[in-house]
């Protein structure tokens, strides 16, 4: 009799974790990651399947005083045993500070993975203190619209040069094979009575105020703003020539791969079921 109770109790617990190995969800959650090194703290949260896709929230804190640049184009997801490459754009995150990114991987059928691996490549540490490439005054009103410095080429696409306000913007493409450095906050203009005067800094929310990092091939937009300057006619900014001094606005500094790092994530069965 023993044995044949003993048996009942073994053959239900093997159906019981059968059936709930075999239990599908519409949604199914993930546990949160934290994985820490010297440079980096990296934080994986919200990481949820559908049947359409994956996705999860990355958080990379830099610890250092440089720049850390990532490339998600050099990761991939290895979900049971085939390789997929996500497509976010890359991010920059600038010394002692964290930024984010949504990670999302499309697909059938990912609410069936149960335990998945995220390999992190494309992690790069970028000097602050990189080679300064110098560039000509550009003159305005112009004579052409485009220039080079160094491996840097700019197009200027926009100028307003009106007596109390003088905007102008360029695209700045890099084609070298460092990592680019551009710091519009630098850009400055000189004015007949010998001045130079800085940029004034953009506002609002979707303004790009930090340096821009550019790799080869990258083309960004950057802008200079003057505002209204006390003197006489020799400061009307609509009828004076004015020089646009670059100073250490583009630099190059020479890339250092951080190590790889694989994200495991496993299936929450508590936190599925409560969301249920």
């Amino acid at each position: 009799m023993k044995k044949i109770v003993f048996l009942t109790i073994a053959l239900t617990s093997m159906l019981s974790a059968s059936a709930q190995k075999e239990k599908k969800y519409d949604k199914l959650y993930y546990k949160n990651i934290i994985l820490e090194t010297s440079e980096i703290t990296i934080s994986v949260d919200n990481a949820v399947s559908t049947d359409g896709e994956t996705k999860f929230k990355l958080k990379i804190t830099n610890k250092t005083a440089d720049y850390i640049l990532f490339k998600p184009e050099e990761c991939k997801f290895i979900v049971n045993g085939k390789e997929s490459k996500p497509t976010e754009k890359p991010k920059t995150i600038e010394p002692n500070s964290s930024d984010w990114l949504i990670v999302n991987l499309k697909g059938p059928g990912y609410n069936a993975v149960r335990s998945y691996n995220f390999e992190i490549g494309g992690l790069y540490k970028v000097s602050t203190n990189g080679t300064v490439v110098p560039a000509e005054d550009f003159k305005l009103p112009v004579s052409k619209n485009d220039f080079k410095a160094g491996n840097f080429s700019l197009n200027m696409t926009k100028l307003t040069k009106e007596s109390g306000k003088t905007e102008v913007k360029f695209d700045c493409a890099y084609n070298g094979d460092k990592v680019a450095i551009v710091f519009p906050s630098k850009i400055g203009v000189k004015m007949p009575n010998g001045n130079e005067y800085a940029s004034i800094q953009p506002k609002g929310l979707l303004a790009k105020k930090g340096p821009i990092l550019m790799t080869k091939g990258q083309t960004e937009s950057i802008s200079g703003s003057w505002e209204k300057m006390d003197g006489t006619k020799a400061m009307d900014m609509q009828k004076v020539e004015m020089l646009i001094k670059w100073n250490e606005t583009f630099t190059e500094a020479t890339p250092e791969k951080l190590k790889n790092e694989t994200l495991t994530f496993e299936f929450d069965e508590a936190l599925t079921e409560a969301k249920k």
